[in-house]
């Protein structure tokens, strides 16, 4: 039997078109994960969030997450 994918919840830190330092959200499969994790050693699970469907294979956009400052290093 072939197991079922896992949708899971991260969030990252990302810099906005503008310049600003924005965090973004998105719930994704292990293969975005991982891309995602390559790309920004901000990379972090969100707690208990998984989802049905992986927002990028499905061509969603990561939402910006509004009223958090990125995380300090």
């Amino acid at each position: 039997m072939k197991p079922q994918p896992h949708f899971l919840t991260i969030c990252w830190d990302a810099i906005a078109e503008d310049g600003t330092p924005v965090t973004l959200q998105a719930t994704l499969c292990k293969a975005h994960r991982q891309v995602i994790a390559l790309r920004s050693a901000s990379a972090r699970g969100v707690r208990r969030q998984f989802g049905e469907s992986c927002d990028l294979c499905h061509g969603r956009e990561p939402r910006t997450l509004r009223g958090e400052p990125p995380a300090t290093p």
